[in-house]
Formats: C-alpha cells, structure tokens, sequence
C-alpha cells in the first residue's frame, strides 16, 4: 500500500541520515551532562587535565555558575552562567568544550570554549554565525516557532570542526500554526567561523514520548500558545485569553473541551489542597525550573495542577484543571512538560472590576 511504502522511505530517510551524522562525529554519543538551575554537575576532560562544573544548587539569582577548572593546579576560571538549562560535552582530544544553552523558551545557543591557551577561551561570534547561516536560508515572509539543535557534534578526528543539525519550524509572520517542518545540517569551522557546508535536511526525527517533550517539542502538530512569561505547546485549536488578577497576571489556556487556567506572581497557590495518598505528588524538572506536578488518583474529582515556587524574581507560576476526565488529565499532564520560560509580562495587565456601590 502507498502509505506503507511512504511510512518505509521516511523511517529509511532518517536512519540513514542519523548514520550518516554518527559517522562524522568523533566519540559517538559523546559523554555529556545535563545543566539545570539547582543541581552542580560536572565532567572531566578525556585527557583528565579539565573539570567543566555548573553550580546551580540553592542559586539566589536563578542562574547557575559555569567553571572550567585546571585539575593540575587547581585554579577554575568563571565562564558565565545558564538561566534555564542545557547540556555540555568535551571533544575526544580534550581540547574544546562544548555548550548548548536552552536559555528561552524557543532558542538556543551553542557556546564553545578553547583550553588550549593559559586560561579557558570563549570563541566569541561562533552562536551568530550559526544564526546568520540558518536565516540566510529563510523566506522574509517567514519566521520561526522555535530554534533548537537535536544534534551537535565535533567531527571526528577534528575538535576545530563542529556538526551542526538545525530544527526550526517555519510559520508566515503575524499568523499563528502548527509551523512547516525545517531543518538545516550545516558544518562550521570554529576557527575561521567559517560556514563549510549547509545543506537543508528534508525532514527532522520527531521525538516521541517523553523525550519529545524534554526536547521542547510536542506531538506532530502541536503548536506554541504564548501567555508571555511563559508559553505552553497544544494541539491545534489552543487558545489563550488572560482573565481579570488581583494580585497577579492570570489567564487560561482552552482547547479540546479542556480549560487550563494559571495564576502567575508571588501569591500563587501552590497546590497545598493536593496531598497524598488522594493525589500522585512528583517532582520534576520542566522548563529548567523544580515544578510540583499533582494529579488525583480518581479521575473526574479534583485539582490536576503543576507548581513552581520560584521562576525569576520571586514569580510562582500555578497552571491547573479542576475536575478532569482522565484523558483530559493525561493531555493536561503533557502540556504540562512542554511550559517553556522567558518571555516578560503583559504591558498592561487587566485590573479587577471596581466595586460595586449601592445608590442611596
């Protein structure tokens, strides 16, 4: 049947284009750790001579400081910070690092600093090169829903050269979708900054489960709905309508017969009503923030609910169902894992309705 032997070419597509990217790489996959905002990872050099360390535990500014350290004497050098998360990894001759900061919600940008001097050296303008290169290769009548890199490598045998495969999704300006599939494959020469080589990638892996998800992305045809300081992927259809606060900046996400409503500020509720054992109490990361997620264990009868205490200057952000059917709970529950922090608030935000007076 047709869709059989179309299903057949698009797995064969991307197997052969996941070998062929393993291939140029140097150790593959490399050993690399995940940053985030309160934990303090860290990752030798093959050679032993390096420590990359990221201290983001009980971090004040909500950022967590970044340090490549000379193991021989000691002395660590500070080379900025991450405010969401990201991941890190050494080329096989110990000679470069690589970082791949996830620091908004829809972009990310790929840092890569040099130990082969007296101290640590960022090669500075390697992240605008790359951008420059992707958007020469964009209509003007497009934009993109996000800019993420589901693969990064340093070539084989050759730590100056990196691979870079690019997933942005287009969409016409000042119109909302779920975006057109793009991606763009492009080899860099870290020392010249230097774009090599740059071939579009007729279609992108589309990570399933749980580590779609975790990569920023959702199901095939979700879509971003923007709240500002934070936005969430849906299915198509999603809207988002902000609602009268008192204290805070609220709002609602609707969609599929579902309303998802959030209060963001310092006096968010932080899910207190919801205990064990009537709820399933986690503690996750989303989004680069601690989240407590609660759902209960009897559909159809309580608060279905995700809770950070704390996203940037003291905001707490409260995004929940009441009452949900369990496949409105478990949509809800996957949205959840897509919130992505980084936008800024309203302009203007609604105020409260005056109160009412009585004529005498």
């Amino acid at each position: 049947m047709l869709w059989k032997r179309t299903t057949f070419l698009f797995i064969f597509f991307v197997c052969v284009e996941g070998v062929a990217f393993s291939g140029e790489c140097g150790s593959s996959p490399a050993k690399k750790i995940d940053l985030n905002l309160w934990s303090a990872p860290s990752l030798r050099s093959p050679d032993q001579q390096w420590n990359f360390v990221s201290v983001g535990r009980n971090s004040a500014e909500q950022k967590a400081s970044l340090y490549i350290q000379n193991v021989n004497s000691s002395k660590k050098w500070n080379v900025g910070w991450i405010e969401r998360n990201g991941t890190a990894f050494w080329s096989d001759d110990s000679k470069r690092l690589l970082l791949r900061d996830e620091y908004a919600a829809d972009d990310t940008k790929i840092r890569i600093f040099d130990v082969t001097g007296p101290a640590p050296k960022e090669l500075s303008g390697l992240d605008a090169k790359i951008r420059r290169a992707i958007f020469e290769h964009i209509p003007e009548t497009d934009t993109t829903l996000w800019l993420y890199y589901p693969q990064v490598c340093f070539a084989a045998n050759d730590s100056s050269t990196i691979i870079v495969v690019a997933d942005a999704p287009l969409v016409r300006k000042r119109e909302s979708s779920s975006g057109r599939p793009f991606g763009l494959r492009l080899t860099v020469d870290v020392n010249s900054l230097r774009i090599v080589d740059s071939r579009p990638v007729a279609s992108l892996r589309q990570p399933s489960g749980q580590e779609s998800l975790n990569a920023g992305t959702a199901p095939v045809g979700w879509h971003k709905v923007d709240a500002g300081p934070f936005s969430i992927l849906a299915p198509p259809g999603w809207e988002f309508h902000q609602l009268t606060g008192v204290d805070s900046y609220v709002g609602e996400f609707v969609g599929d017969s579902l309303t998802l409503r959030f209060d963001f500020g310092r006096y968010s509720s932080s899910l207190k009503e919801a205990r064990k054992p009537a709820y399933v109490i986690t503690k996750e990361s989303i989004g680069g923030f601690r989240a407590k997620v609660a759902s209960p264990r009897g559909p159809g009868h309580g608060i279905t609910g995700v809770y950070f205490r704390d996203v940037g200057r003291s905001n707490a952000l409260c995004l929940f169902g009441q009452d949900l059917t369990s496949t409105q709970q478990e949509l809800a529950l996957k949205i959840f894992k897509t919130i992505r922090f980084g936008g800024t608030l309203p302009r203007f935000v609604i105020p409260p309705p005056p109160l009412s007076t009585k004529n005498q």
